[in-house]
């Protein structure tokens, strides 16, 4: 069941309903990855290599061992060119904070993807001018 139908199944019904909840958490965060990977025809060795982490750590990253981190998704996001929305997918799966307009940093990642900024100029952007 998509978010939203979730969302809409606990406001409309009266009694909660945890079961519901339970059997419909999200997908391990690897999976949605490597969703957007496929859908993007991203190759992971480029994803990796763009990371700058060790390449068994990156595939560690990317088959589920390990949790990327909320900075790396957010490279990830870059480097896949991911809209907002799927930006905001992307970290509420993984569990970390949604970008927030209000905090500086969050704010100069929107802005970078809004104004389709390359994964470069947004790392720089965001991080390399603080």
């Amino acid at each position: 069941m998509i978010t939203e139908d979730l969302e809409r199944k606990l406001r409309e019904e009266k009694d909660f309903n945890e079961q519901l909840v339970l059997s419909n958490k999200n997908p391990d965060i690897h999976i949605l990855i490597n969703k957007y990977i496929a859908e993007k025809n991203a190759a992971h060795a480029d994803i990796i290599r763009k990371l700058n982490v060790e390449r068994c750590y990156g595939y560690q990253l990317l088959n589920g061992k390990r949790v990327p981190t909320r900075v790396q998704l957010i490279k990830i996001s870059f480097l896949l060119k991911l809209t907002f929305e799927e930006t905001q997918k992307l970290l509420r799966a993984a569990g970390k904070e949604s970008l927030y307009a209000r905090n500086l940093t969050d704010a100069k990642i929107i802005h970078a993807i809004e104004h389709d900024l390359s994964y470069d100029e947004a790392c720089e952007f965001i991080w390399d001018n603080k």
